[in-house]
């Protein structure tokens, strides 16, 4: 168990023991959950680069897609009702 203040711009320093058992590095994000009026639960987030680059969600967010026509809202619209028509 560890005691430290919240600083005037609400920090909490993470104690050094605690720190390396937990492998909280600088920079790593952590969820703080609520458990009652007094107390929250703290989650280190793991985000491993490798295995994001192989979450096709990730993959679809975080890649570039280029344009190959542009469609106007209009042309758009024709086309959904057309589609909506054929089924």
């Amino acid at each position: 168990m560890s005691v430290t203040k919240v600083d005037q711009r609400h920090r909490i320093v993470v104690n050094k023991r605690i720190r390396s058992k937990t492998n909280i590095k600088a920079g790593d994000v952590v969820v703080l959950e609520p458990l009652s009026d007094h107390s929250f639960r703290v989650t280190v987030m793991s985000f491993n680069s490798e295995k994001l680059d192989e979450d096709p969600a990730w993959k679809a967010l975080h890649t570039p897609v280029k344009v190959k026509k542009y469609v106007s809202p209009k042309k758009l619209e024709e086309i959904m009702e057309d589609e909506v028509w054929r089924e």
